[in-house]
């Protein structure tokens, strides 16, 4: 039983990956569950034994995925640091770090921003990216209002405007590194830029 458990394991990651590939090649809305099938190497029944259908496979995928805001923000948010800002500052070049090394979250942003239409059958989707989107925001104003009570905050801004600008800039950051295929150093100017906004709000 353990060995068909481990089995039924694989085969399910299998199709993950391969529904990873196919939607990074051609897009989710024109991926077919049988080219899915294919690529993974079994059967459109293994696919459906696992899987509802396409929507569900997206799904798996983002459940597997952990963008870097998240990940490097929830660590910031149980630092005990007396900084605020400080820690904020390194935790996003930290991320810049963690999302240049793993290819895989890399691939999945991608297809969030670059290779699905969220209409149709994906338009379910908009609202969990909705979701994960005010996750990160809350976060991020959770650590400037921490500032702000600190008297860290810059009086030209608050939690509540800086925490969006900072999110945008860092999406940005990821976003076009990607559609320019890599063509700028990342983490090098990325940090950059970063560190200067962050200057903007620090209370001088």
């Amino acid at each position: 039983m353990r060995r068909t458990k481990a089995e039924a394991a694989e085969t399910r990651e299998a199709i993950i990956i391969a529904a990873e590939q196919m939607f990074l090649e051609r897009g989710v809305n024109q991926t077919s569950i049988q080219e899915i099938a294919r690529r993974a190497g079994v059967t459109r029944g293994a696919v459906y034994f696992h899987f509802k259908d396409k929507l569900d496979i997206f799904q798996a995928i983002l459940g597997q995925a952990c963008f870097p805001q998240e990940e490097i923000m929830l660590q910031a948010a149980a630092c005990n640091q007396p900084n605020t800002l400080n820690v904020l500052e390194t935790s996003l070049i930290h991320a810049l770090n963690s999302f240049i090394a793993n290819e895989r979250q890399q691939i999945v942003f991608t297809i969030i921003n670059q290779r699905c239409e969220y209409v149709g059958e994906m338009a379910p989707i908009i609202a969990r990216l909705q979701d994960a989107r005010a996750n990160v925001l809350s976060l991020f104003t959770a650590l400037l209002e921490v500032a702000e009570r600190r008297n860290e905050l810059s009086r030209e801004w608050t939690a509540q405007t800086a925490a969006p600008i900072l999110l945008a800039v860092f999406g940005g950051l990821l976003s076009d590194w990607l559609r320019s295929d890599k063509s700028f150093d990342l983490v090098t100017y990325g940090s950059k830029a970063i560190s200067a906004l962050i200057l903007s709000f620090r209370h001088r």
